[in-house]
């Protein structure tokens, strides 16, 4: 009786030391992160001793300041939300970048009927964005485009599921947003694209992990994995891009009819290490945005701001897992 307590005992303990490790994932609708939550991969790692755990949030800016307050491990946004975290003092770290091949993927949209033509047209205008979003970002370009500046409009700072109510009832006269929103938005109320990024240059995505993450060796292994599956989904992704139209339509209740036109956007589907070389980039916007006033304060992007991890792949080899 003694010995079978024992073993009991023994069994429970090394049941819990199996969920020794939550790794928490902050993650958007769409996207490489997405995928790999939708096919189920990183379940199997429980078994060794990691948890991988995923939290859903609207936009970049909320997701990094879970991030630096330390309930989540690892995020992916886009070009702004890193620049106005590290302003703001974040202490996180780029490890991480997803190249955007597409000029689409973020527009300012007016409403139907909108007597609004052209850029130009936007001076004394309402336009909604996500404060701090890649959508804030690629706004203050829009705006240069034609000679303006944030003080020559109304900036509505609005998470998109304030600003489609908004944009439907008239509060703002443009909206600037980013997919699945965006065609979401075009596809229901018949709202018409008054630029998007041709010509512009276009902005990535990075993926960043707090500071503290780096620094815990089981935390970096964790991490190490997430990004080498991150790889994989994204290579599995661009040769099934009609199942991932159907998981994601499954999983986020987008319809089919919205990630037709999103999903494809996106391929090919990429991540890659940071580098040295990307930081030139953020630093442009960073500085961009300090002068127009919108940065509490100057922002440097040097080797302090990233690490240069192996890549994914080989890296994953090298850990022992199964």
């Amino acid at each position: 009786m003694k010995r079978r307590l024992i073993l009991s005992t023994l069994a429970l303990a090394l049941a819990g030391g199996a969920h020794a490790l939550t790794f928490t994932i902050g993650y958007q609708k769409g996207g490489i992160p997405n995928i790999l939550k939708a096919r189920g991969t990183l379940d199997k790692y429980a078994a060794q001793g990691i948890k991988f755990k995923w939290v859903l949030f609207t936009a970049g800016p909320p997701l990094l300041e879970a991030a630096n307050a330390g309930a989540v491990d690892f995020g992916s946004v886009g070009n702004a939300p890193g620049v106005f975290a590290l302003a703001g003092g974040a202490d996180l770290k780029y490890v991480g970048v997803t190249v955007n091949k597409s000029d689409s993927t973020e527009a300012v949209i007016v409403p139907r009927g909108s007597g609004l033509q052209r850029v130009s047209d936007l001076k004394g205008k309402r336009i909604g964005v996500a404060r701090g979003s890649s959508a804030h970002a690629f706004l203050y370009s829009v705006l240069n485009s034609a000679g303006l500046t944030f003080s020559d409009v109304t900036v509505v700072p609005l998470l998109p599921p304030d600003a489609r109510p908004a944009f439907e009832s008239g509060s703002i006269d443009a909206w600037a947003v980013w997919d699945p929103f965006l065609t979401t938005a075009v596809q229901a109320t018949g709202a018409r694209v008054l630029r998007d990024h041709a010509g512009l240059g276009r902005g990535d995505t990075y993926h960043l992990v707090p500071s503290a993450v780096l620094q815990n060796p089981d935390r970096k292994r964790a991490l190490q994995i997430l990004l080498a599956e991150l790889e994989n989904a994204a290579t599995w992704a661009n040769a099934n891009q009609s199942t991932v139209i159907s998981q994601f339509s499954d999983e986020l209740g987008i319809p089919r009819s919205v990630l037709e036109v999103t999903v494809p956007k996106s391929v090919p589907f990429n991540i890659r290490p940071f580098r040295a070389t990307d930081v030139k980039p953020l630093q442009t916007l960073a500085s961009a945005f300090r002068a127009a006033g919108v940065l509490p304060r100057d922002v440097t992007f040097n080797a302090q701001s990233y690490v240069t991890l192996p890549a994914f792949q080989p890296a994953l080899a090298t850990l022992r897992v199964k």
